[in-house]
């Protein structure tokens, strides 16, 4: 499951209310939420928590942020990198996603 920026929020709602299926997740510069959320702790896929780090909406804070919540997340800052960071990430993200896929040349 990806999610790019306000779309990780759906990402993570389906992760944690499907946690039998979603077995790895990728949030792409998406922002902290305002409210607390109380089903983060339902979310058990590895999270691999992608951000630019000239983003000046989401940042590392918010990075961080992530990172203390869910359980099994690591954090890769993209350095110079702004919010758009899909496409020219778009390879770390598939191989984080599907590990043991073949590639093809």
């Amino acid at each position: 499951m990806v999610g790019w920026s306000s779309g990780g929020w759906a990402a993570l709602e389906l992760a944690a209310t499907h946690a039998d299926t979603v077995e790895r997740l990728v949030l792409v510069a998406t922002p902290r939420p305002d409210d607390d959320v109380d089903w983060l702790d339902d979310v058990t896929a590895k999270t691999l928590l992608l951000y630019g780090s000239a983003d000046p909406e989401t940042g590392s804070a918010h990075a961080r942020w992530w990172q203390r919540r869910l359980a099994s997340a690591r954090v890769e800052m993209n350095p110079g990198g702004g919010h758009d960071l899909l496409v020219p990430l778009w390879p770390r993200i598939l191989s984080f996603v599907a590990p043991r896929a073949m590639r093809r040349a």
